[in-house]
C-alpha cells in the first residue's frame, strides 16, 4: 500500500483531526516506518507463516483458577468476590 497525502488527509476527516502541515509530513513518515516494519514481520526468522492472526494454537479447556488464589491480589473484596467502585450512580 503506498502512503500518500491525499491517502492521509482522508484519515484525517475520517477519525475527525487536522493536523498542521509540519505533523502531516512527520505523521506520514512515522506511518510509512510502521507499514515497512509490518511488510518485514514475515520474513523474520522463526515466524510461521501458517499461524492465522490471533490465534496460534488450538484453545484447550483446563481447569480455572482457583477463587482464594484470583481474590489473593485484589485490593478489596468482598463475600468471595471482587469489590470495585460503582461504575453508574
Amino acid at each position: 500500500m503506498e502512503l500518500s497525502l491525499d491517502l492521509l488527509r482522508k484519515l484525517e476527516a475520517l477519525a475527525k483531526i487536522r493536523l498542521a502541515p509540519e505533523e502531516e509530513a512527520l505523521l506520514l513518515q512515522d506511518l510509512k516506518r510502521i507499514l515497512d516494519f509490518v511488510d518485514a514481520l514475515p520474513r523474520v526468522e522463526g515466524v510461521e507463516e501458517e499461524a492465522p492472526l490471533g490465534r496460534l494454537r488450538e484453545d484447550e479447556p483446563r481447569p480455572s483458577l482457583p477463587q482464594e488464589e484470583a481474590l489473593a491480589l485484589a485490593p478489596e473484596k468482598e463475600a468471595g468476590f471482587f469489590r470495585v467502585p460503582p461504575v453508574l450512580e
